[in-house]
């Protein structure tokens, strides 16, 4: 099935899906002997934290249901397969009395990894999430921001983010994008912005559980996202910045940025005919995007810290 296809449908059935409350953790019980791997992060280490690195291995919109029960399963295709990397960073953790953490410094941003190719890549038997097959992560230069978490609910091991941050959802290598954008900025992204963070680690900050997310995709980036219906990679690049994205030929200035081959994200977007629901801090109107997703640890030495293109720089 063709992976990229299900990305594009997935995040076009984001935007349109209505804004829901934010939903409450599930209940926890404390355990101070030592936790049983549901949220309370009693055998965290806030130095151990330190330069942990943790890649989103679920994302899924929740709304509406039943579509979300279709596309989610051709979204978690691409993460599966590590086209879609999202990486987060532990730059600090400091330790707390009644929480696990008093607070934590993160960087969060698209990724790549090491090998580009087969953008498919052959399961391993013993590994869900297919990390024996890749050599290497690594984030994209110049795309990831800062974040800052504050405890969120009682004594649990929950946070949420202290101020509204950006995400940059960034399909592929950089220098082969599976979207077509040249005149968002950063180009060839799908920028959100104004958006809350909140999750939970287990017992032993392995894994990110239970996070989720809500932002906003102002309109104007919407109708500049492009996109290739085909299989990953597949669609020749022809064309470049400049085009003037007119609500009613949206395809049209798709082919002038990108060729005859791409279709307009904004088109389908607008199929849905619903109206903006967020601003962004700077007041321009756009379409709410949430989801939920979890991560897990990234093994050290899997991990370039040097930012670049597509890992291979040290």
């Amino acid at each position: 099935m063709r992976t990229f296809l299900g990305f594009v449908l997935v995040m076009a059935l984001a935007v349109a899906c209505v804004k829901v409350e934010e939903p409450p953790f599930p209940e926890v019980t404390i355990n101070i002997q030592g936790g049983d791997g549901n949220g309370t992060c009693t055998k965290c280490d806030a130095a151990a934290m330190k330069g942990r690195v943790y890649r989103v291995t679920r994302l899924e919109i929740d709304e509406p249901d039943a579509f979300a029960q279709i596309l989610n399963v051709l979204w978690q295709g691409d993460v599966r397969n590590n086209i879609l990397n999202v990486l987060i960073i532990v730059d600090d953790a400091v330790g707390g009395t009644g929480t696990a953490f008093e607070s934590l410094s993160l960087t969060l941003g698209p990724g790549w990894r090491v090998p580009k190719m087969p953008y498919v890549m052959p399961p391993a038997e013993d590994d869900p999430v297919i990390a024996n097959a890749v050599e290497e992560y690594c984030l994209l230069d110049k795309l990831s921001l800062d974040v800052k978490m504050a405890p969120y609910h009682g004594t649990q091991c929950e946070f949420k983010s202290t101020s509204p941050t950006s995400l940059y959802f960034h399909s592929g290598p950089k220098d082969a994008p599976l979207i077509c954008a040249p005149d968002n900025q950063p180009a060839n992204n799908i920028p959100i912005s104004n958006m809350t963070i909140r999750s939970s680690f287990n017992d032993d900050c392995t894994e990110i559980r239970n996070g989720f997310l809500l932002g906003c995709i102002t309109v104007d980036a919407a109708d500049r996202i492009c996109m290739c219906m085909g299989a990953p990679g597949t669609c020749a690049w022809e064309g470049g910045p400049g085009a003037t994205y007119a609500p009613d030929a949206l395809d049209a200035s798709c082919q002038t940025a990108c060729g005859e081959t791409w279709l307009s994200f904004g088109s389908i977007i607008r199929s849905f005919e619903l109206a903006p629901g967020c601003l962004t801090p700077e007041g321009t109107p756009g379409y709410f995007v949430q989801a939920f997703f979890d991560a897990a640890m990234i093994p050290d030495a899997k991990f370039n810290h040097v930012a670049s293109d597509d890992c291979s720089k040290h």
